[in-house]
């Protein structure tokens, strides 16, 4: 009982300051994150507090220690459950604080494979990996993370929200690459505790990938120059190990090698076919006397205007000299193998480089010379979004075109302006002229006004795609946001019943409850039969009814009707005292309201009546207790009822048989509401009056007061009787019959005493057995002679 006495004054008091008060009650650490077996120590503490206090780890029944702080010590955590709530008292304020506990438990095995597969994978194919960790805890701290080598590829974390160790199984899906020939896949397992200890990382052995794919040659094609010395080499990677097939009309024998020296060759086409148990690849070799034995690299020069350049030419076959031609950047004829076009800043728009070479020909032909294909590209200096044709806000539902002007940019067949709303990508516009000096250029996007865009930002992006020689990433320019701004017609999104408390406004049902939306910001009103009602009043319970609310901006109106029901607290209204007649059904004497309708519960002496079958008795008077409640509140009367009820008699002694000259009271007790009038009636003679109790005395009785006496009792809600009978008897009879009753007692007595006697003396005389024919007994002398 103390216990709830305690439980109900903190929750009182919780109550009574509100939502708003916290506990002053701290915890260092202020929270525990421990490992299972482990121990751990905390303090907890109070702050603010100005009086005296008392706090416990055990309960707020257990005793206080008059403290500013009290420790709790764990030697071995062994409950995966474990709560530890630290408890204050003082005069300000009862509360109390649980302890967060983590228990953790690293893995005791880390492990990854395949999911139903084994062997070598297949480039291309797909395979599931898993990772199995045994027996951790708690799992929804747990993160498995997926390594290749040094390199991170994902991260799986569960929701799980179990504290007792479990086991968990991630799974990754990866796609065979040959890459990943002989790479090392793992997977590790992290418990991140937030702020807790640094718990070691459990990582599976390394799983070593076997990859099979198929040969792939480069797209490159290379020309030799018959009768030098180079060789063409088809040689490539591939798994398992690949066979090597050349074709061409010009081979006088089939060769299974990767390599065909320069004797075998002689101008035309050869193709390398390259195939292992994954697939095939081909390869084409052009060995031709006309070509231009040069590489360029890289193949293709993409520079910003005004940036340096620099590209090679290397030579494919021995040479008499070779050098580039630009109008900057030219070199000098060079007799080694790698010339290098350099210009420190570019500034030709268009720039036609070329590298030339002189090599042993077959025959006597010009020089051979290759062109470098250059593109020099400007970003734009500003990037900017408009409306065409149009300011201020848009209207749902028309339709409004944006304008993207990029200024200055080069070239532009390589621009595309893209669109986008938020980070969507709504649309973009590439462009087919192909000068190559920086211009200015304009795109558009029509959208239709719509309700979701208000407050929208619309941007546009200008970027350059300059191939795989180009810039990565790719450069680009962004215009500020365009925030844009929608009108549209009010809505009232919803008009179901509404039940506000009493105290609340109507201005409080579409911030709360409902929505109305619109833009501009609608003006909301509200009538009730037509009249005017002031929204920001606060309701009564009086003021349940149908509204109107109605919704107006500068678009259109819109209104509906609303069911409102105020709710309120009960209501009791009681008298001091009430007055009920004895067995007649109970009717509540007060007056309850509230809405919902509150229930009602009737008490006496702290037990509950069940008052809709309640008839009470005429025993039943006392103070009562009314409580009604609802979902607002809860009130209480107490009152005093008085129940209504005819006489009824209290128990006495009803007959009377004495002696003559004896004295006699008769006594006569009753209660009544109202209390009753009561008489003696003797003979149909009315000899005594009074109320509640009357008595009547007899002195020296003789027989003629001898008879039936009546006790009347009487009220405006009925009349009782009772009945007393008095004996008067002759003492006479009863003397002479006491005297003989004596003397036959005296008698009795006087033969009890005379055979007792008798019996003790038999007992201390002697006696001799004789002969059997004898049969006779005869006592002997006491000691003495025969």
């Amino acid at each position: 009982m103390l216990l709830l006495q305690e439980l109900i004054c903190i929750l009182l008091i919780s109550l009574a300051h509100g939502v708003h008060d916290s506990c002053p009650i701290m915890f260092d650490p202020p929270d525990v994150v421990v490992e299972f077996g482990a121990s751990f120590s905390v303090n907890c503490s109070s702050t603010n507090v100005t009086h005296q206090f008392g706090l416990s780890w055990e309960g707020p029944d257990d005793t206080m220690e008059n403290t500013e702080e009290i420790i709790r010590s764990v030697d071995k955590v062994t409950d995966w459950e474990m709560n530890k709530t630290c408890f204050m008292y003082s005069n300000e304020t009862k509360c109390s604080q649980d302890l967060p506990i983590t228990i953790y438990k690293t893995p005791d095995n880390v492990s990854i494979s395949f999911v139903n597969h084994s062997g070598p994978m297949i480039e291309g194919n797909q395979y599931e990996l898993k990772c199995d960790i045994q027996n951790v805890a708690p799992v929804q701290d747990l993160t498995v993370k997926w390594y290749k080598g040094q390199t991170l590829l994902d991260q799986t974390t569960f929701n799980d929200t179990s504290k007792t160790p479990v086991n968990e199984t991630a799974t990754l899906l990866i796609t065979a690459d040959r890459a990943d020939d002989g790479a090392q896949y793992r997977c590790e397992a992290e418990l991140d505790l937030g702020d807790g200890p640094q718990i070691p990382i459990i990582s599976s052995e390394p799983l070593s990938f076997e990859v099979h794919y198929k040969p792939k040659h480069s797209n490159l094609t290379v020309f030799i120059i018959k009768n030098n010395e180079v060789m063409l080499n088809c040689t490539v990677k591939a798994n398992p190990t690949p066979t090597y097939t050349w074709h061409s009309e010009h081979l006088k024998e089939k060769s299974s090698s990767s390599v065909l020296p320069s004797s075998t060759l002689s101008p035309g086409n050869y193709t390398c076919t390259t195939e292992n148990s994954v697939g095939r690849d081909s390869k084409v070799f052009i060995v031709s006397d006309s070509e231009c034995p040069v590489q360029i690299i890289p193949q293709r020069a993409v520079v910003e205007y005004g940036s340096s350049v620099a590209v090679d030419c290397r030579a494919l076959i021995p040479h008499d000299g070779m050098a580039w031609e630009a109008d900057e950047g030219g070199t000098e004829k060079t007799s080694a193998n790698v010339t290098t076009w350099n210009v420190s800043n570019l500034r030709e728009w268009e720039i036609k480089p070329y590298c030339y070479i002189n090599y042993i020909k077959i025959a006597n032909t010009p020089p051979c010379e290759v062109q470098l294909p250059v593109t020099v590209y400007k970003t734009p200096d500003n990037v900017s979004i408009s409306f065409v044709n149009h300011r201020g806000p848009m209207i749902e539902g028309k339709q409004y075109e944006l304008q993207c002007d990029v200024q200055d940019v080069a070239p532009v067949q390589n621009l595309t302006v893209k669109w986008y709303k938020g980070q969507t990508l709504l649309n973009q516009t590439t462009y087919t002229d192909t000068i190559k000096t920086p211009v200015n250029e304009t795109a558009t996007l029509l959208i239709t006004a719509d309700r979701a865009d208000d407050g929208a930002q619309y941007r546009c992006e200008a970027e350059l795609d300059l191939g795989a020689e180009g810039p990565q990433p790719l450069p680009k320019r962004t215009s500020e946001p365009f925030s844009i701004t929608v009108y549209y017609a009010p809505e009232i999104q919803s008009c179901n019943s509404w039940s506000p408390l009493k105290g609340t406004s109507l201005d409080s049902l579409h911030l709360n409850v409902y929505s109305v939306v619109g833009n501009p910001h609608p003006n909301i009103s509200w009538s009730l039969n037509s009249s005017p009602v002031n929204s920001s009043r606060n309701l009564t319970e009086n003021d349940s009814g149908q509204y109107k609310i109605t919704a107006t901006n500068v678009l259109n109106v819109s209104s509906c009707f609303i069911n409102i029901k105020v709710q309120y607290p009960p209501e009791l209204k009681c008298n001091e005292s009430y007055k009920v007649k004895e067995n007649t059904l109970f009717q509540f004497p007060c007056t309850a309201n509230g809405l919902p309708k509150p229930e009602l519960s009737l008490y006496k002496n702290g037990k509950v009546i069940q008052h809709e079958f309640f008839k009470p008795s005429w025993n039943d008077s006392g103070l009562y207790q009314l409580i009604t409640r609802n979902q607002h509140g809860t009130v209480n009367s107490t009152f005093t009822v008085n129940i209504l009820h005819a006489p009824v008699f209290y128990s006495s002694q009803e007959n009377f048989v004495v002696g003559e000259n004896s004295n006699i009271t008769l006594e006569c007790s009753s209660s009544g509401n109202p209390e009753p009038e009561m008489w003696w009636s003797f003979k149909n003679k009315n000899i005594s009056t009074g109320r509640r109790h009357i008595t009547f005395n007899i002195g020296r009785a003789t027989s003629t007061n001898a008879g039936n006496y009546t006790c009347v009792a009487t009220n405006e809600f009925g009349r009782r009787v009772k009945s007393f009978v008095v004996e008067i008897r002759d003492d006479s009879s009863n003397y002479i019959l006491f005297v003989v009753l004596i003397l036959l007692v005296l008698l009795i007595l006087f033969i009890i005493v005379v055979i007792f006697l008798r019996r003790r003396n038999k007992l201390r005389g002697r006696y001799e057995i004789q002969s059997a024919k004898q049969y006779e007994m005869r006592p002997l002398s006491n000691g003495g002679p025969e």
